[in-house]
């Protein structure tokens, strides 16, 4: 009877922390680690990490997906705080490249204001944010 009673506690120990992980695996982040890059490299990895940056070049927002079954992503640029008035760019249908990361592009306008900027990134057809990163442009 021992016997019989720690295994049946095991295995619904064992279901419930299946269960437990398997949840927070598919709620949890689907993409992740956002960064902002001066160039990637030819399989879509970020090279040159940075936040600042100035008018005419071109900064790359790169992602890492974080789940298996994501495809597409739609990537939002901001002045300044992330709100609808502020958007400045936005890019739907994003691929994911060879390197596993969604990569977007933004060339900064020669009028473009000086100051910090944001990007953030969806799942496709998701409302909710995955990851922010911010960058500067300067003169």
């Amino acid at each position: 009877m021992n016997k019989l009673v720690i295994a049946v506690i095991a295995i619904v120990a064992v279901l419930l922390i299946g269960t437990y992980n398997g949840y927070n695996y598919y709620n949890g982040p689907k993409i992740v680690d956002g960064v902002t890059s001066g160039s990637v490299d030819g399989k879509g990895n970020p090279i040159d990490f940075t936040n600042k940056f100035s008018h005419g070049d071109t900064v790359y927002f790169s992602a890492e997906v974080n789940r298996f079954w994501i495809k597409e992503a739609k990537v939002i640029w901001y002045k300044d705080q992330v709100k609808t008035s502020n958007r400045l760019h936005v890019e739907e249908n994003i691929v994911l490249n060879d390197a596993g990361y969604f990569t977007a592009k933004l060339t900064i306008p020669d009028d473009a204001k000086e100051g910090r900027y944001m990007v953030t990134i969806f799942v496709k057809g998701s409302p909710i944010s995955e990851t922010t990163a911010e960058f500067y442009v300067k003169k």
